[in-house]
């Protein structure tokens, strides 16, 4: 449930599109982000996506514990991201997709082990 007091999830939906040629140096000026944003007790669940009809499209997806209120003000506004903006927005084929959604909360999620094998449990 949502500390925010909403009993909803925030999960953003973003969509990067880098320049082939560029990708290995856009993923380590992130890594140090996702990591951080890892350690954050509000963030929930991330993972990355490639698209493989379209190299250097990627999508994230990030469940947060808070609205986006919170999210946008609280959140976004580390220090972490001010530095990775000058390093990422080089590699940028086109401007970041940013959408924001909540779990409907309706309990459809499923998963089967398999899912979570390729990740790491966060505490």
């Amino acid at each position: 449930m949502s500390s925010s007091g909403s009993g909803k999830q925030l999960t953003l939906f973003i969509t990067m599109k880098i320049k082939p040629d560029r990708i290995e140096e856009w993923k380590a000026a992130h890594r140090p982000v996702w990591a951080a944003t890892a350690a954050e007790p509000e963030q929930l669940f991330f993972d990355l996506f490639e698209d493989p009809n379209d190299p250097g499209t990627f999508r994230f997806i990030e469940v947060w514990s808070k609205d986006r209120e919170w999210f946008e003000k609280e959140q976004f506004t580390k220090d972490y991201y001010k530095t990775l903006w000058p390093k990422s927005e080089p590699t940028w084929r086109e401007p970041v997709q940013v959408e924001y959604y909540e779990r409907s909360g309706d309990g459809l999620m499923t998963y089967r082990q398999g899912f979570l094998d390729l990740g790491k449990k966060v505490e």
